[in-house]
């Protein structure tokens, strides 16, 4: 999917493409939309990188991305001389008299390369390989929750990603197992007992309950390592099927207020979207927010 966006400084971001495009497409599309000279931010998917939250090392800032590098290496499945690394830091963890954080972020060389060579033939003005934690937070920083914190929930197919920042900032990131279609399953199999008179509250089924878990323990986190306040908002992003229920038993169940976003409410679209498309574009919107 290819979202190309417009940044007004005193208005939402306009959406001014979507597409889903092919590989051997893409060259075509940038000589049709005249995006040969345009920042292209790129993202990776899950399982192609790693993202881990370290103790940052005691060393100058210009040297800080080499010390974690060595730090990182007996984490790694391949050696650490063929490893792209990235660093961001949690800030103000030091003023707090904590011990300061940062995320590194580390990726095959060679998976590095192909997202190159993807759109070197496009000609394309590949300004970052961006992971799928930080596109969430893109997308956070345009929520009104996000100025005393949120947690935003992407439900993809097979899989989930929560993400908490507070004003635009990263803190934490959780990778779930349960994705749509799982939890999707389990409303099916609740409507189905609802025939017995039995609701969703008393079958609530493994992947609901794993989800309100790993959502709780991630509040929980937030609050005691990063000392920070409790973050009282869940937004879900759009799903690309419906869940019934599913924000009635997270709210039941962590007494989170609990909403579904509409990516209206983050950029101007041309025409409406539905649910299950803003689903698919999710990502690909989230990345083309970033901005300097």
């Amino acid at each position: 999917m290819l979202a190309q966006i417009q940044h007004n400084d005193a208005a939402k971001p306009v959406l001014k493409l979507l597409k889903p495009v092919a590989a051997d497409e893409l060259v075509a599309v940038c000589e049709a939309h005249k995006l040969d000279d345009q920042p292209l931010s790129e993202v990776m998917a899950p399982g192609e990188f790693s993202l881990q939250l370290l103790e940052a090392p005691q060393v100058p800032e210009e040297e800080m991305r080499d010390a974690v590098r060595w730090k990182i290496k007996d984490s790694l499945d391949y050696d650490v001389e063929q490893a792209v690394v990235d660093v961001f830091e949690i800030p103000g963890l030091k003023e707090q008299g904590r011990m300061p954080q940062v995320y590194a972020v580390s990726a095959h060389e060679d998976r590095v390369r192909q997202c190159i060579e993807q759109v070197e033939p496009a000609g394309m003005n590949l300004r970052y390989i961006d992971i799928p934690e930080l596109v969430q937070r893109n997308i956070a920083h345009y929520l009104p929750e996000d100025e005393s914190g949120v947690a935003l929930l992407c439900l993809q197919e097979q899989r989930g990603l929560l993400t908490l920042t507070h004003q635009s900032v990263l803190y934490l990131a959780r990778e779930l197992d349960s994705g749509v279609q799982a939890l999707a399953s389990v409303a099916n199999s609740a409507m189905t007992v609802n025939d017995n008179a039995m609701s969703l509250s008393a079958l609530p089924g493994e992947a609901l309950e794993s989800v309100a878990l790993e959502i709780q323990r991630s509040l929980d986190y937030y609050e005691s390592h990063f000392g920070k306040p409790p973050i009282k908002h869940l937004v879900i992003a759009p799903l690309a099927q419906p869940i019934p229920e599913l924000l009635e038993h997270i709210h039941s169940s962590l007494g989170l207020k609990v909403r579904m976003l509409d990516l209206a409410e983050v950029i101007e679209m041309p025409e409406p979207m539905d649910a299950a498309m803003q689903a698919r574009a999710f990502y690909a919107i989230g990345a083309a927010l970033r901005s300097e």
